[in-house]
């Protein structure tokens, strides 16, 4: 397991950025007519490729302001779905200017210690899913959210970060910019050569210089027709300009037995009969031998005919075939259809100047694919390091004396707010939780949500932060965050229960308040082979997992379980 720098303590979102929700939104155009204040819905979180929100579907007029309490938030805070499928989905986004959110975002805004876009970057390596109430319904509380703990670097390292980051990702905008445009020049170098279909004239028909066949499906009710090798293309197979593969495949028997074909390598798969005519026209190139459905055709050029020929013929005259097809009563292209089509006149020298183009540029193309996949993988990696410390770990070593200060403050007012940290040995928030994840049968059966989060704090609090062994109901209050705090009577009926149970130890300790008792009611964690502590007397705990496995049992025989 990774270790974060010494520099790098584990904090509570909440203790270094004030977290909360947004408001309900305005019902009814009236509150939105002519409006300047921007409104952020669900929708604008994610939208854009940046972090930042540039534009929002709604903005407020000034009767809005007037007659609902609304809050704005501050430019630099961060959104994240609290409720619905958006949760699963990792949307994140960070406000560009003041704006007024509505009630479905969690709103997070980051304070002195804290950098928006490190805040963005780290935020969209966390699981949101993990706190869901409820996987099947998704929902966030914020208080769960203000618990989450993230690593601190200094914020000068912070910017070291993002600044990596954004490079990284600029690179990334680049790669699929020169892509799209690699996209775009076989068809402009095919229009360069052969010209547009209107100088067409006197060219051949598609008929004269293809042979044209159909497809079919092998009966459903033979299972065994579906267990063969031959690759059997639908519609939702030509998805790509070269196939290779299809998701179902078939045997030589279902190929006799029904009215598909088996066409050889380099043949043009076009559906021909499908809604999705109404708009685009699906072309593929067969890179092994396959069959085929009947609403797809299979055309074979004859000697000398490149199919990328074919394919780029039938798209330079994409309009024309689609009218075709949404005027034909089979909401499709016929035989006849296709066999009538023009095509330029196919020279041979022509032909062998757009061959070796569009193979130059299919190798280009497969090599830039090849370099976005490994520049996913490496992205994937980066963040790793980034947030583990790693990445910055040579910059880090070259300024250590300069941030020194730094990370005094910083330490300095954490300690002021009582915020509980550590310099943890978790690389990722993912093992943070896994860490403290509570089991659900046994003596935790009983421990309702509340019951389980206090806990789960109460482990952080002392095994993790090192920041305190012994516990009362009134520390605590201060401490944890969400509904219990500042609550010590529910907290300490919550370890009453706990103590009952064995999660937890009474124990008695001299209290330094000359004018209370001389001694005061506390708690501790039982010692495990798990969790060893180390304890200032002679409350050892040497038998507590003893007394845990005592304790267990009677409680199952009182109610009745062995």
């Amino acid at each position: 397991m990774n270790t974060l720098p010494s520099t790098w303590p584990l904090v509570p979102i909440g203790a270094i950025c004030q977290v909360g929700a947004g408001n309900g939104a305005p019902q009814g155009d009236a509150y939105f007519a002519g409006g300047t204040y921007p409104f952020v819905r669900m929708q604008d979180v994610g939208r854009c490729q940046s972090p930042y929100i540039t534009t929002t579907v709604d903005r407020l007029n000034d009767l809005a302001l007037e007659k609902h309490s609304l809050r704005q938030w501050p430019a630099g805070s961060l959104l994240i779905p609290k409720s619905g499928a958006s949760v699963a989905l990792n949307k994140r986004a960070l406000l560009r200017e003041p704006a007024y959110v509505v009630s479905h975002l969690a709103v997070l805004v980051p304070g002195i210690f804290i950098d928006p876009e490190y805040l963005y970057y780290l935020s969209c390596t966390l699981d949101m899913m993990r706190l869901a109430l409820d996987p099947a319904y998704p929902s966030l509380r914020t208080s769960d959210l203000a618990r989450v703990r993230i690593p601190l670097p200094p914020i000068s390292e912070q910017q070291q970060i993002v600044e990596i980051l954004q490079e990284a990702e600029e690179i990334r905008r680049l790669r699929a910019e020169a892509e799209a445009k690699t996209d775009r020049l076989v068809p402009a170098i095919f229009d360069a050569i052969f010209g547009s279909p209107s100088e067409w004239k006197g060219g051949p028909k598609l008929g004269e210089l293809v042979q044209i066949v159909g497809g079919g499906t092998p009966s459903r009710s033979v299972e065994h027709y579906y267990s063969g090798q031959i690759p059997w293309a639908t519609s939702k197979d030509i998805k790509t300009l070269y196939l290779e593969d299809t998701e179902e495949h078939v045997t030589e028997e279902a190929v006799q037995a029904s009215a598909t074909n088996v066409v050889p390598k380099g043949t043009v798969l076009v559906v021909v009969k499908s809604k999705i005519l109404a708009h685009t026209l699906p072309v593929a190139i067969t890179q092994v031998p396959m069959c085929f459905g009947q609403d797809i055709k299979g055309i074979i050029p004859t000697s000398g005919i490149a199919p990328e020929f074919l394919v780029y013929s039938l798209q330079a005259q994409l309009g024309r075939i689609l009218s075709r097809a949404r005027g034909a009563n089979t909401e499709g292209l016929t035989l006849e259809a296709l066999k009538s089509l023009n095509l330029p006149k196919p020279s041979s020298k022509l032909m062998e100047r757009f061959r070796v183009a569009s193979e130059e540029i299919r190798n280009l193309k497969e090599a830039m694919v090849t370099c976005n996949q490994m520049g996913f993988l490496t992205s994937a990696a980066l963040s790793a390091h980034a947030f583990s410390g790693q990445l910055t770990a040579g910059w880090r070593e070259e300024w250590y004396h300069n941030l020194s200060d730094e990370i005094e403050q910083r330490d300095a007012a954490l300690m002021e707010a009582r915020a509980t940290f550590a310099n943890s040995r978790m690389a990722t928030m993912q093992e943070m939780e896994k860490i403290w994840e509570l089991p659900t049968d046994g003596i935790y059966a009983d421990l309702n949500r509340e019951q389980r989060d206090l806990l789960s704090e109460i482990e952080r609090i002392v095994v993790v932060s090192n920041y305190r062994r012994y516990l009362t109901a009134e520390q605590l209050a201060t401490d944890v965050e969400g509904p219990l705090h500042r609550h010590p009577q529910r907290i300490e009926s919550h370890l009453s229960f706990f103590a009952a149970r064995g999660l937890i130890i009474p124990v008695s300790r001299p209290c330094s308040d000359s004018t209370g008792p001389a001694f005061a009611a506390c708690y501790r964690l039982p010692v495990t082979k798990k969790r060893s502590l180390k304890y200032d007397d002679d409350t050892t705990g040497i038998d507590d997992d003893i007394r845990g496995s005592l304790m267990e049992t009677q409680r199952n025989l009182a109610m009745g379980r062995i």
